[in-house]
């Protein structure tokens, strides 16, 4: 981190690599059509912003999406703003996770790559459910951290998370009976 903040070019190469995918992911989940774009203005928010930044590992994490989450506010509001086109249902359309037997969050694992986790959990679940599930499963953030991000109380971060899962265990638990 310290080598990061003197502008160390292969420290910032290092932060780059380990978080961009944790990055995309969560992006992707919050803004699928423009999360390559709102990545690139996160890291040129935090190569502007690095200098100042004071924190250890956690805390860079927490305050990198902190900035991804504000650019994509920013994103939300300017497409309120603007009208767009509808898309077809048939575009929006998931493929089915089918069963290959067992515990349906094995099911799940076996079968998505790491995007379509996103995917599965964004189709699923509420909007603020999934955002704290993934900042929580995807950044690493700890419960804390994950509700100053949100603006919410840990305890309501916590029963988030536990509405979530219950609703994604029930799903999948449906899913797999019926097949």
């Amino acid at each position: 981190m310290a080598a990061a903040s003197d502008g160390e070019p292969w420290a910032l190469t290092q932060l780059y690599r380990v978080y961009q995918p944790m990055l995309i992911r969560y992006l992707h989940s919050q803004a699928p059509a423009v999360a390559d774009d709102l990545a690139s203005e996160v890291w040129v928010a935090v190569a502007r912003r690095l200098g100042h930044f004071v924190g250890d590992e956690p805390g860079f994490r927490g305050w990198l999406f902190t900035i991804a989450r504000c650019r994509v506010i920013e994103h939300q509001r300017k497409l309120a703003r603007r009208r767009t086109d509808p898309v077809a249902g048939e575009q929006l359309d998931r493929s089915s996770i089918g069963p290959n037997g067992g515990d349906p969050a094995m099911v799940v694992l076996d079968r998505l790559s790491a995007q379509e986790l996103v995917d599965v959990v964004t189709d699923t679940l509420p909007p603020d459910q999934a955002e704290a599930v993934l900042l929580r499963v995807v950044a690493g953030l700890d419960v804390a951290e994950v509700g100053r991000i949100m603006d919410r109380s840990p305890g309501s971060v916590r029963v988030l998370c536990h509405r979530a899962l219950r609703r994604l265990s029930t799903a999948f638990s449906t899913e797999v009976l019926a097949r």
